[in-house]
């Protein structure tokens, strides 16, 4: 088994790099390297031989100590590519070796199990075996219909505009997210309208007042559902229903999988099954062995 090299981020090869992702069983678009440069810029990589597998590492410091960090809107990392039990605890090995504190996502092809894993679920639909709306999806989507809401896909000169004024307050007042953080949006809607990986769609109504607005990122395999906010909450007009129902069809031809991004919260898995999405499970690495002081230094920081 070849051995693993650190890479630091201005060594890496991002052509070699995107090929692995996009060759990987989940070909997910939170670890190509457009991606992550918006989201954590810096990162640097575990690499296996000439990138048959690799890490992405997202690596922080607090008190002198190098610790793995989620970045913001970049779920499931881990090894991607060659994979298999042994590649994986290699990595895992490497990893647990140099840091001491590791609060990490997986993805699904990684299926080691430790104490410190634990599970998560998304929704997605796999375009292969298909998908069925269930009778309350379907209603709703009529009712959108009859309350004379139509579905647009955004113009990509329309996009941040459109984005600032109607999904950052709900970032910041709704979600509670940092200025910093918003931030971190802004760049990686800018990093994926320059990759033409960004789809962005609103739904108006016969006022054309926007009701619901959403943004998907999209490689061609993997489309994930970004961040969206709906505003007919009060008045019920169907418009998040019509708006997913929509961009489903949408990408049918255009990718493999819809990833919903989610389904921990009960509400929501409910929302998500009723497009006929099904679970996926994949991992967290929740790894902790700082000394004592430096625990409590991290929790009442």
């Amino acid at each position: 088994m070849s051995t693993l090299q650190y890479i630091k981020h201005k060594d890496i090869d991002f052509r070699k790099w995107d090929q692995t992702i996009l060759s990987s069983q989940y070909p997910l678009v939170f670890a190509q390297s457009f991606y992550l440069n918006a989201t954590f810029p810096n990162w640097d990589a575990l690499v296996m031989g000439n990138y048959e597998s690799v890490f992405p590492l997202t690596q922080k410091e607090k008190f002198g100590i190098s610790y793995l960090h989620q970045p913001s809107f970049t779920p499931q990392l881990g090894v991607y590519g060659k994979i298999n039990e042994a590649i994986e605890k290699q990595f895992y090995d490497y990893i647990t070796a140099k840091y001491k504190l590791i609060e990490i996502e997986l993805n699904a092809s990684n299926v080691l199990q430790t104490k410190d894993h634990f599970s998560k679920q998304t929704y997605i639909i796999d375009y292969k075996t298909g998908y069925k709306q269930n009778q309350n999806t379907k209603r709703n989507v009529s009712k959108a219909f009859e309350n004379k809401l139509i579905f647009q896909q955004i113009p990509s000169v329309e996009i941040l505009a459109q984005s600032q004024k109607y999904l950052n307050p709900f970032l910041k007042s709704g979600l509670k997210l940092s200025p910093v953080t918003i931030n971190t949006f802004d760049k990686l809607l800018k990093s994926c309208i320059k990759t033409n990986s960004l789809y962005s769609f609103r739904v108006i109504d016969s006022n054309k007042t926007v009701q619901a607005i959403a943004h998907f990122i999209s490689n061609g395999k993997h489309t994930v559902y970004l961040k969206g906010i709906n505003f007919d909450k009060v008045e019920s007009l169907g418009s998040m229903h019509l708006l997913n129902s929509s961009a489903i069809q949408f990408f049918e031809t255009k990718t493999d999988i819809f990833d919903f991004g989610g389904g921990t919260k009960e509400s929501l898995a409910n929302f998500y099954k009723g497009f006929g999405a099904l679970p996926l499970q994949y991992s967290s690495l929740k790894f902790n062995r700082l000394p004592w002081l430096i625990k409590v230094l991290k929790n009442i920081s």
